[in-house]
């Protein structure tokens, strides 16, 4: 698919679609207290959005029917399952015990992700969490109990945030120890907000959560509003440093990490480009490849930090970013936690076009893409963009309308 920027100005405005992370949690929250309306299908979902619907779902269908075995579909969204393990296994497997088995039928590269911390978090409670190579199916069974829970925060909050939504759910107090460093913090403050929300507050101190027990007491009365996602906000406000874009829709008082974009770029629009910089990805890593390509074109060196949960999304995105960058001739460099990338040489003759680009199945790859195609002013050949499904499905018609040959 070729993608046209040669000449063009994209000059328009555009309301971040909803949050992703609170889209979640909301959802999640309101099925624990009752309310099913709202996994209703709506058509301007995106797919890790359905994946969550569908799954909880699942969830109370099985429960409904008692049925020994559920099945659910995360595709291949990793807060999905990582949320919903433990949430389907205490409403399935908990004190009303209704499931000897769940089984989730991953897609993509959900299956390769890890999951080690929490199955080692969650066994001594009477879980298993196992995986069947030939199905590439995530299977959790036991009886889930309440308790003390010890878990490896340096991995995934969203293990944290999972084991939050789950344990007000038993009739008794736990206790979640977090070990390690966590990651992304905010996007814990993001699950306990949900909590307070729905009446189901969590008290923490430290590395220590004690949810609240006994059950979802919060009022599912009315319609709920999701709040503009700065995951793909970041993307939008990346394209404006090139466009006319203007981005609206995003609330400047979030909790959501992804924020830290605002940050960025006025870093990068004060600090000389000869002057070499460092910028700590460790809670943000869905928003680092654009930060990787805009660095390209405002430091003479800019080496990022905290990137190593790159590599196990939906793509290496460390790998994809690097490559992506090569095409246009950019040196990057790497180590196990670090990217660097130097500056964009201009090259006399142009680039030979139209350049040729993928996406790697990944949406955040696929709007890198198009960032490079924005900022030089060039065309791209990308061999797919439908990878944008899973977050910002929308994105498509604009790329058709402004972006087309």
């Amino acid at each position: 698919m070729i993608i046209s920027a040669k000449d063009r100005k994209l000059d328009f405005t555009i309301s971040a679609p909803p949050s992703k992370s609170v889209y979640h949690r909301e959802l999640i929250c309101r099925f624990l207290s009752g309310d099913i309306k709202c996994l209703s299908e709506d058509i301007n979902d995106n797919n890790d959005i359905k994946a969550t619907k569908s799954c909880l779902r699942s969830m109370h269908e099985a429960r409904s029917l008692s049925s020994a075995e559920a099945v659910l579909h995360p595709g291949e969204s990793g807060s999905t399952i990582r949320f919903l393990i433990p949430v389907a296994a205490a409403y399935l497997q908990g004190e009303k015990k209704c499931s000897e088995k769940i089984i989730f039928r991953t897609e993509g590269r959900l299956f390769d992700r890890p999951f080690e911390e929490l199955a080692e978090a969650m066994k001594p409670h009477g879980i298993l969490i196992d995986k069947d190579e030939a199905t590439r199916s995530i299977i959790v069974s036991g009886t889930m109990t309440p308790g003390r829970y010890v878990i490896d925060g340096s991995v995934s909050s969203q293990y944290i945030s999972g084991l939050l939504m789950a344990l007000p759910l038993f009739g008794e107090e736990s206790i979640i120890e977090v070990t390690g460093q966590m990651k992304s913090v905010h996007y814990i403050e993001l699950t306990l907000d949900a909590l307070a929300k729905y009446s189901t507050p969590a008290k923490q101190e430290g590395n220590t959560f004690v949810p609240s027990f006994g059950g979802y007491r919060g009022d599912i009365s009315g319609d709920f509003n999701v709040e503009g996602d700065w995951s793909n906000g970041a993307f939008l406000m990346c394209l404006a440093l090139w466009s006319n874009i203007r981005v609206t829709g995003l609330n400047e008082d979030s909790r959501q990490g992804d924020k830290a974009i605002v940050d960025f770029i006025k870093y990068a629009e004060k600090i000389p480009s000869d002057y070499p910089s460092t910028w700590d990805c460790s809670d943000t890593p869905d928003i680092a490849p654009y930060m990787a390509i805009v660095s390209a074109f405002y430091f003479g060196k800019m080496i990022l930090t905290g990137i190593g949960r790159l590599r196990i999304k939906e793509s290496d995105r460390v790998k994809a970013v690097r490559e992506q960058l090569a095409a246009i001739g950019v040196k990057t460099e790497e180590t196990e936690d670090t990217l660097t990338i130097y500056e964009y040489d201009y090259p006399a003759e142009g680039h030979a076009e139209p350049v040729k680009l993928s996406s790697y199945n990944d949406h955040r790859m696929a709007m890198c893409a198009i960032l490079i195609a924005v900022i030089l002013k060039i065309e791209i050949d990308i061999d797919d963009i439908k990878c944008l499904d899973k977050s910002f499905p929308e994105f498509q018609e604009i790329i058709r309308r402004e972006l087309m040959p």
